[in-house]
């Protein structure tokens, strides 16, 4: 006996045998384990290449402070030699007046040559009023070579920071770690064919069992409308409001026809459809539902375990066993609880089968 739960909110489709399910489930585990390789992978790759790009970045700027720093180093040396020049001349010749330029001074590269150009003494004085101007000049370049020179070093010692090795180590451990995923995902997958294959043999096999105990047992409960008998059994509890619940939970109105039989008996499918529901469903214990076109279900509550035959999504034509009578759920003893829905509402199933040629519980 029992009351009737709300529909499952996802058809739960039996697995065919617990082979076929351990299989399954190591494709799918080999299947994430493959796809986390493959995440990892990519991201060590993805690293690997962003370390490359910024060492390389690093070296052209390198290159590019190295240029400034010899450029600012020689103009420093070329600043001072030209300082050191006048010096000398000026110790050596004493003041007079002369038209040499600041710029000719600094940008002579010759001691002899500069000298040469300061033949007098005037030349000379000129230059001394502007003594102050040069040694600023001088006092600028070198600072600006001594910063390069520093700027430089920092950038050397940047491009030998960059951990390539540390990247290249890691990216190859990555592709091992991947090649195994990958090879551990193919043979899962060889597996789960296989169990598969074996599963659907052993599926072609339980069908024609099934329809050699159905040519044997059944006999005349077909009716010439296309229906058959559920289960062989008498009825114990009809389709309507209860005043006494069997047991605490059910609901206290029986949505459906209890057929009383032994544990085991053969169940049904009481016309041909396809298999819209399996598995636990609340009170009714191990459930399927047949949904036979039109609006029109039929389902088979309290099924013992382990007895279904039919998963979600399988054809069945009338008679055909789909599994057997038990005691699951909310239920005092093995019976089969038959229920009719007509565009998903329960009605009562005796006269529903009475019209289709079946009666129920007629032994």
């Amino acid at each position: 006996m029992s009351g009737r739960p709300s529909a499952p909110s996802t058809a739960e489709a039996a697995t065919p045998s617990r082979i076929s399910a351990r299989a399954a489930s190591a494709l799918a585990a080999a299947e994430s384990a493959r796809d986390r390789a493959q995440a990892a992978h990519d991201a060590a790759r993805l690293d690997l290449a962003g370390t490359m790009a910024d060492q390389n970045a690093a070296v052209t700027r390198l290159e590019e402070v190295r240029v400034l720093a010899d450029t600012a180093s020689n103009r420093a040396a070329s600043s001072s030699r030209a300082l050191a020049t006048l010096v000398r001349a000026v110790m050596q010749q004493g003041s007079g007046s002369g038209t040499a330029t600041l710029d000719a001074l600094l940008n002579e590269q010759s001691s002899t040559e500069l000298l040469g150009r300061l033949s007098t003494a005037d030349r000379i004085a000129a230059l001394t009023g502007n003594m102050s101007e040069i040694r600023t000049r001088v006092d600028r370049d070198r600072e600006r070579a001594a910063t390069l020179q520093a700027e430089f070093a920092t950038a050397q010692a940047a491009t030998e920071s960059f951990p390539l090795a540390e990247k290249q180590e890691a990216l190859a451990t990555a592709e091992l770690s991947l090649s195994q995923a990958t090879d551990a995902f193919a043979l899962a997958s060889e597996i789960a064919r296989a169990a598969l294959d074996e599963s659907a043999e052993a599926s072609v096999d339980r069908t024609a069992e099934a329809a050699n105990r159905l040519a044997g047992t059944l006999g005349a409960r077909l009716s010439d409308q296309g229906w058959a008998t559920p289960t062989v059994g008498r009825l114990s509890d009809g389709y309507g409001p209860r005043p006494d619940l069997p047991l605490p939970g059910v609901e206290p109105f029986h949505a459906g026809t209890d057929l009383a039989a032994a544990c085991g008996s053969a169940v049904y499918a009481a016309s041909t459809g396809v298999i819209a529901q399996t598995g636990q469903l609340g009170t009714y214990g191990n459930w399927v539902l047949i949904d036979h076109g039109d609006g029109v279900a039929t389902g088979y509550a309290h099924l013992a375990d382990g007895a279904t035959l039919v998963s979600v999504g399988d054809s069945v034509t009338v008679g055909q066993v789909i599994s057997a009578v038990g005691s699951t759920g909310a239920s005092t003893g093995c019976h089969l609880h038959v229920e009719v829905r007509i565009d998903g509402a329960a009605v009562d199933p005796h006269p529903f089968f009475t019209d289709r040629g079946i009666a129920l519980g007629a032994g």
